[in-house]
């Protein structure tokens, strides 16, 4: 006879990371008696997290986080949690499908990064599901309770963004580690491995951030780019390593070196002869934080660029960095350190260069402990009485040195009605992708009102039609890329708020199934003309904005729908409101 579980008991946890935060969460959610956790991470252990990933030892380097956590914490585990760890990407729709998702009643999220936190946000929103995000930066921290549509959500608040250079520095005048770090990564990897080709640079536009007006060095720009886009048709060749190798390395900088106002003030670089770096002298590459030689430089770019490439060989279409995949970490820090030496710039370690690539903030074991402390305690409350009263009751909870108090609870914030994440409807659109997208365009217009000339819908970040761009109509779903997993964003061009955003299930029975969604219809602005002013010219084209300030209405050019901003001032009100990590 089978004892029916009750309480914590019969909550399934999904936790997405075991590092800092995760290795300290697992070990309270195991205390409190959770029925069953699931621990997804897809890092494995290095020498500099076992001074704050307390179930990690000397022992365990280069193993998998989750498994090496779940097997440290089973020592204690007295309560007899069920633990079923992952390593894996938490973007991998054919491990983690959406129907994976829903089993849980209760998302943790111990992420050192923004974008992954933000993308477990729109599964909870996809979802409904209840998530606790936690974070810290040196002292400070937070634990906060969501509740998708009733609650702020982790995108509510505008969160700074890393630090950009202009793209001559990068280009062709680094003279930092960090302009060498963000050329391979931003720049180089991307070119090579990404599935669009390079952004396309203009000699007329201003509005690039070019950071020079140098004719020839803005030519020499362009040249690069198409080389490099010739260069990526190249990939499945057997000699694309030493073609690569050749031309960024040696001919890219010969080329430099031609535009010689450049180096007036500068000291030019030096183009690397490969012909003179005995690979054999390599040896071996020790530990993350040593500092590599050229020769275990030119070695690791060697053999991880080919890496990559049987990569793509075998099918993987878009290769995204990720500091926690070698491949594509040993690719950026062995090409910035050869751009280093060439520039006569200090070489970076590998951990240094993960750091500084992957966006990562040093942590503060403690800091972890109280924030993951905190995360697990607040949890209880979500599964008391109904969801009125857990909202009411919740808190977030936060850490600061600088504050008379080194905790501070706050009560949760309304969301944000200009968050692009949760101010919009979200659904599940189920098809088959041997349909037409003729026959998607036909769905959304019948269920939600658009009109066909007002429409456009994108996959991702790639525009796959608009009025003015009706190419795709008669191919199949399948053939654009809408496959299981994928993102269609669905919106009006004559209204920004009218949008509509969808996760991709698949099914075979020659339907376009679409859910039921509140779509905000669209306003009616009456047009109002003053006797005494002169008409307008007809070729302008106008908008009224109402600014939430003081009931006054601006007249502000129309932009496209793309370029369009949201009024900041009631984000900047809301971000005012509490302290944010």
């Amino acid at each position: 006879m089978t004892t029916r579980k009750s309480g914590l008991q019969a909550v399934l946890v999904l936790l997405v990371g075991a590092g800092g935060i995760g290795c300290e969460l697992l070990k309270d959610l195991i205390l409190l008696g959770y029925g069953e956790v699931h621990v997804v991470d897809l890092d494995t252990i290095d020498l500099s997290n076992l001074n704050r990933q307390f179930l990690f030892r000397q022992k365990d380097i280069k193993k998998p986080k989750a498994s090496t956590a779940v097997n440290a914490v089973e020592s204690f585990n007295f309560q007899k949690t069920k633990l079923i760890p992952y390593q894996s990407s938490i973007y991998d729709t054919d491990l983690f499908p959406l129907s994976w998702f829903k089993q849980f009643d209760i998302i943790f999220n111990a992420l050192d990064n923004i974008a992954a936190r933000s993308y477990i946000n729109k599964i909870g929103l996809f979802l409904n599901k209840r998530i606790m995000e936690s974070g810290t930066t040196g002292t400070q921290g937070q634990a906060q309770p969501t509740f998708p549509n009733k609650t702020e959500c982790y995108d509510c608040v505008h969160r700074e963004t890393p630090k950009t250079f202009p793209v001559c520095t990068i280009r062709s005048t680094p003279s930092q580690p960090i302009h060498c770090i963000h050329w391979a990564k931003s720049f180089l990897f991307n070119s090579l491995f990404a599935e669009d080709e390079i952004s396309s640079i203009d000699e007329n536009s201003e509005n690039q951030n070019l950071g020079t007006d140098n004719k020839d060095e803005i030519k020499n720009l362009i040249n690069e780019n198409n080389e490099l886009n010739d260069l990526k048709k190249s990939i499945l060749n057997e000699n694309f390593t030493n073609k690569v190798i050749e031309k960024i390395f040696q001919k890219d900088i010969e080329k430099l070196l031609l535009i010689t106002s450049l180096w007036k003030s500068r000291t030019p670089p030096i183009p690397l002869n490969v012909s003179q770096i005995d690979l054999s002298k390599a040896g071996d590459l020790g530990t993350g934080q040593n500092q590599w030689t050229i020769e275990q430089n030119l070695k690791v770019f060697i053999q991880s660029t080919k890496n990559l490439q049987q990569r793509v060989k075998s099918g993987e279409k878009e290769i995204e960095f990720d500091k926690d995949d070698e491949d594509t970490l040993e690719f950026v820090a062995s090409a910035a350190n050869l751009r280093s030496f060439i520039f006569g710039i200090p070489l970076k370690s590998k951990f240094d260069i993960k750091s500084i690539a992957g966006n990562i903030i040093p942590a503060i074991a403690t800091t972890n402990a109280i924030i993951a402390g905190f995360s697990a305690l607040l949890s209880i409350k979500l599964f008391n009485n109904d969801i009125g009263t857990q909202i009411e009751e919740s808190k977030s909870v936060y850490t600061s040195q600088g504050n008379s108090k080194f905790v501070s609870p706050s009560w949760l914030t309304d969301p944000n009605p200009n968050c692009a994440s949760c101010s919009i409807p979200r659904g599940i659109i189920n098809i088959d992708n041997e349909k037409t997208f003729q026959d998607l365009i036909t769905a959304l217009v019948d269920k939600y009102g658009y009109e066909d000339e007002e429409i456009s819908i994108s996959l991702g970040s790639k525009l796959l039609y608009d009025p003015d761009f009706d190419d795709n109509k008669e191919r199949k779903l399948l053939e654009l890329g809408i496959k299981y997993g994928e993102h269609l964003s669905i919106s009006d061009e004559t209204d920004v708020k009218k949008t509509i955003d969808f996760y991709v299930e698949l099914n075979q029975d020659g339907e376009i199934n679409l859910p039921d969604l509140e779509i905000p219809n669209k306003p009616k602005v009456e047009e109002q003309k003053d006797e005494n002013k002169e008409d307008e010219d007809e070729d302008d084209d106008f908008e009224l904005l109402d600014d939430n300030n003081d009931d006054v209405l601006i007249i502000e050019p129309v932009e496209p729908v793309e370029k369009r901003k949201i009024d900041s001032k009631s984000s900047d009100e809301h971000l005012d409101k509490k302290q944010k990590i």
